[in-house]
């Protein structure tokens, strides 16, 4: 269950007022009872500040008083905005996702007529897939990371497929290292998942825990007491490696997570299993971040040739 105050949460919207900001909150509270997470909850107020951001002045200041005013030509509106501002196709798409789901719950609640998010309002966005990073470009980048908690965090993303987010959250009690393995709680799509430490991890984790770590933090915040490690604190460690390493590629360490999908796919793990490491509800979702190097599948189609060609050598004889 979440423990975020739903109060609070709609107060960061510091335009809503009055009406609007029950109304919100009613919606929070209704997230919050069906479980949802608290990153959840953060996404949809990011969401409908984004919305209101992008409306004139004078509607903003109306449908911050009552969210039920909201019509599909404010939709419209938000769509033409956010595009000629340079906002990315897809984060209009999920913005409008969000609040399609918000204005469906008040038309169920019986507040508005009808929902004003409608499918044309969506727009076009290119699929892309997940690149890994390529071989030399991931020998390159760790042989110049020269801190044990760096090397650490970043081996986890490549040998146990974590998100920067669950890398960051990560507490010692979460590491088994006599069974080997750490234990992720409540990510993305709220599953949990046993992965599993390779021996360089698990030197690494050792290197970092007798160095006096914090106890109960691996990657405590050196900003603020009692807290991890910042994301985007992440990012910019990631990035300064990437520079120092001379790679000019553009990375972000989600493509670790990307190059371990990649790499467990061609050394001839099972999807099914795949998709259980890597925390994913459905195969669909682990084929798009999986890519067959062209010498696995040059070999699997080898080997598969061989075995119909056998079979067919009789019915095939000149």
């Amino acid at each position: 269950m979440s423990q975020l105050d739903c109060f609070a949460l709609s107060r960061k919207i510091s335009s809503l007022s009055g009406a609007a900001q029950c109304q919100f909150e009613q919606y929070l509270h209704y997230l919050q009872s069906r479980n949802y997470a608290d990153g959840t909850l953060l996404v949809v107020v990011s969401c409908l500040r984004r919305f209101l951001n992008h409306q004139p002045k004078p509607r903003c200041r109306q449908l911050s008083a009552d969210l039920y005013l909201t019509t599909a030509a404010d939709v419209e509106q938000f769509v033409g905005s956010a595009s000629r501002s340079g906002l990315a196709p897809a984060t209009i798409n999920n913005t409008l996702s969000m609040l399609a789901a918000m204005f469906d719950f008040f038309v169920d609640e019986e507040k508005m007529r009808q929902a004003p998010v409608r499918r044309r309002h969506r727009v076009f966005a290119p699929q892309h897939l997940p690149k890994p990073m390529a071989e030399a470009d991931v020998r390159h980048f760790f042989r110049v990371i020269d801190k044990v908690p760096d090397r650490l965090m970043f081996l986890l993303m490549l040998r146990c497929g974590l998100r920067v987010s669950e890398v960051a959250h990560l507490q010692w009690t979460d590491i088994d290292s006599t069974a080997g393995t750490v234990r992720v709680n409540n990510s993305k799509g709220q599953v949990d998942r046993i992965l599993y430490l390779s021996s360089d991890v698990a030197q690494t984790l050792s290197l970092w825990q007798r160095a006096g770590a914090d106890k109960r933090w691996l990657f405590p915040s050196g900003a603020v007491k009692n807290q991890p490690l910042n994301i985007r604190t992440i990012y910019r460690r990631m990035m300064r490696y990437l520079e120092k390493a001379g790679i000019k590629r553009h990375y972000s360490p989600h493509n670790l997570r990307h190059t371990f999908a990649t790499q467990l796919l061609n050394a001839g793990i099972q999807l099914e299993v795949l998709k259980e490491l890597m925390g994913h509800r459905s195969l669909a979702m682990t084929l798009c971040y999986t890519q067959l190097y062209e010498t696995t599948k040059r070999r699997q189609y080898d080997q598969a040739m061989e075995r119909i060609q056998t079979r067919q050598a009789d019915l095939l004889a000149v």
